[in-house]
């Protein structure tokens, strides 16, 4: 399928500038690192998240004195586009005001669906699975250039995306729609084509949790996972996606805090020098950056105190850090690495050649030589900011959304429905999202009862509802195990017909098997909602393929 996608010129000019400027020579980059400090090459391995919606003093004396080379924002930096590019604009200027001038990655998590900080004002695409269940790599190029263009419009040069996980365990925790699917080739498919359309337009991409975090029933925000397979499987499932990766060239790899007995019987993989340097960096031949995970999580931060982390990190072979929260640890991290770096527990070799990848990826995506202007007027016509959440990109996110509906079960052709329902219909909704869209597809909703339900509610609360309505059919949307438990109970208790229809991960199907009934939307948003509605209706036919099994 063939998508137009029309650039603005003045974004077109911007991102021309972006990623045509002028490359800095290898003489250029080490005279460089030779006239920077150790403080300052040490602030380059560090991503540090800041408070706030503009910088504050912590995140200036983290620039000007500390010399960090990376921000990552989340939800506490983000309010609209205008705002992001005017807080981008301003850590960059507070950056110029260092010795050397470097520039600075600016981070962000925007994975789509279900993780992505940037929301308001901009466009939220599908998440992975969705796309996974499209089957289409055109789609998933498209998604990475519609990020890129966004992203890159108020900022942002570094995305933490795509996940390259191969999410084979259905009760995964953390992973799950985040993942393109439960095929190693699949993930490798999708994953590869979004780095290369989000790079194309001078946003790096970010191949994570390496070396997999498909297959583990642990958090790793809450405790450390791990993975007990042998070789040949992790060689052959979990492995195989970075591979493709570095093939496309992925600019970073992002490790993961698991531990994987057979490639490290002690280390994490996010402190382990056979995983990171042996394998990822010898053996793969991978010379882009190695960021690790927020060193944060409980997984790290339970059994390391974070500054000795942090070194152990990059000893393994990371180039960069991240310590996102918590201003004691990043200043910990920052005079542990300095330390380290004095008594030579990190050499000052190994020093530079993570600063040189770093200060060649930062040239790379055109932050060297690319102009630093404000953005006036940022609700004018002609802004540069007009093409973040333009038409043209929320209908690429509804041709995702819409190829990306599965119908996983139709017991004797229960769909479509009418717009017209002579009979009484109970819509059971996880947010009014989805029941007022249900509303407005009909012509009559004299027969439409809405009712919202919490996480907690059960069947039985549900009892005097289906008492005063008496429904003919049932058509619930779910978003979590429990709302799943309550419609297969619901299930057990009536012989009304049940439509479910699962807005996050499909394998909540599998715990509601008696319906009659069941789509997978893979996600809550406004596109997805709207796709999963016109299927309920006939007025499209849903095209979608389950990119995992369904137990």
């Amino acid at each position: 399928m063939h998508i137009k996608f029309k650039i603005p010129l003045i974004l077109f000019l911007i991102l021309f500038i972006a990623i045509s400027a002028r490359a800095l020579t290898d003489t250029e980059i080490d005279a460089l690192i030779g006239s920077m400090s150790v403080e300052e090459k040490v602030g380059q391995l560090l991503i540090f998240g800041i408070g706030g919606k503009q910088v504050g003093t912590v995140a200036k004396a983290h620039i000007v004195k500390r010399f960090v080379g990376s921000v990552i924002l989340y939800d506490r930096n983000v309010q609209d586009p205008a705002q992001v590019a005017a807080l981008t604009f301003a850590l960059q200027k507070t950056a110029q005001e260092t010795p050397n001038a470097i520039p600075l990655f600016i981070a962000i998590d925007q994975e789509g669906g279900t993780v992505a900080r940037l929301r308001k004002g901009a466009t939220v695409l599908p998440g992975n699975l969705a796309l996974g269940a499209t089957r289409s790599v055109a789609l998933a190029e498209k998604a990475g250039e519609l990020t890129a263009i966004e992203l890159a419009t108020v900022g942002i040069n570094l995305n933490f995306a795509p996940v390259m996980d191969v999410n084979t365990n259905p009760h995964n925790p953390v992973i799950g729609v985040r993942a393109y699917g439960e095929s190693r080739d699949l993930v490798s498919q999708l994953g590869t084509a979004y780095i290369r359309g989000l790079q194309r337009y001078g946003v790096l991409a970010t191949a994570k949790h390496f070396p997999g975090h498909g297959d583990t029933n642990v958090d790793s925000h809450k405790k450390l996972p791990i993975v007990t397979h042998n070789k040949k499987r992790i060689n052959t499932i979990e492995l195989a996606p970075f591979h493709a990766a570095i093939k496309a060239d992925v600019a970073a790899i992002m490790s993961a805090h698991i531990l994987y007995p057979v490639l490290d019987r002690e280390m994490p993989a996010t402190l382990s020098y056979p995983i990171l340097t042996r394998l990822l960096r010898q053996q793969f031949g991978f010379d882009g950056l190695i960021i690790t995970d927020d060193l944060e999580m409980k997984a790290i931060d339970d059994q390391y105190e974070t500054g000795n982390a942090a070194v152990l990190a990059i000893q393994a072979g990371a180039d960069m850090v991240m310590v996102p929260w918590t201003l004691k640890k990043q200043q910990r991290v920052y005079n542990a690495l300095r330390q380290a770096v004095h008594r030579r527990d990190i050499t000052e070799r190994r020093l530079n050649n993570s600063v040189r990848r770093i200060l060649k990826s930062k040239d790379a995506c055109g932050a060297f030589d690319k102009p630093l202007v404000p953005i006036e007027n940022p609700n004018a016509i002609n802004s540069p900011l007009a093409v973040v959440g333009s038409r043209q990109h929320r209908e690429i996110a509804q041709t995702i959304a819409t190829q990306a509906i599965t119908l996983v079960k139709n017991t004797g052709g229960i769909l479509p429905l009418s717009q017209e329902p002579q009979e009484p219909v109970l819509v059971i909704s996880p947010a009014r999202e989805f029941s007022n869209t249900f509303l407005k597809a009909h012509t009559d909703i004299t027969h439409i009862n809405p009712v919202l339900i919490p996480a907690q509610l059960n069947a039985k609360q549900l009892a005097p509802v289906l008492l005063l309505s008496k429904p003919s059919l049932i058509v619930a949307g779910i978003v979590n195990a429990q709302q799943a438990n309550l419609i297969h109970e619901l299930s057990q208790k009536t012989d009304i017909p049940i439509i479910v229809i699962s807005l996050k991960s499909p394998y909540l199907l599998g715990k509601c098997p008696d319906v009659a009934c069941a789509i997978a939307a893979y996600d809550g948003n406004y596109f997805s909602v709207a796709a999963a509605v016109d299927v309920l209706l006939g007025k499209r036919q849903a095209t979608g393929k389950l990119p995992v099994t369904i137990p």
